[in-house]
Parts: structure tokens; sequence; C-alpha cells
């Protein structure tokens, strides 16, 4: 559950585009087992939709909680 800059409701994240992020592991050898990728904040997404379809901007979370 995220809550927004602005609004006292509570949204559930549904999606967030990360396809053209980097893998969360490059790839490494059997005793090496590879570094995180270097990240652009430029590169990142800026937006989220929750279950309603509606978009968000990720700058504008203020706080997070489980959903219980």
């Amino acid at each position: 559950m995220i809550q927004i800059k602005g609004s006292d409701d509570w949204y559930q994240w549904d999606e967030c585009d990360l396809s053209d992020c980097p893998p969360y592991r490059l790839p490494g050898s059997m005793t090496a087992h590879g570094k995180f990728p270097t990240y652009k904040y430029e590169e990142l997404p800026t937006v989220f939709k929750d279950i309603n379809g509606n978009e968000h901007d990720i700058e504008d979370i203020i706080a997070y909680r489980s959903s219980k």
C-alpha cells in the first residue's frame, strides 16, 4: 500500500514498467556470481499504476505499508 503526497488515501501498487532497466545482476562465472549493474537515475521508471489503473509519480510517494 502506498500513500501519495496530497492525499490521505492508500493505493495498492499494481505495476511499474521495468522492461528497460538493466538486470538485477550482471552475468558472472562459477565463482564470481556477478555484480550489481550501475543505474542512472534518469533511466529509472518515474510512474507506477495502482489497481484502479491510475498513474502516480514515484517521487510523490510519502509512505508505504503492508497490504495486510
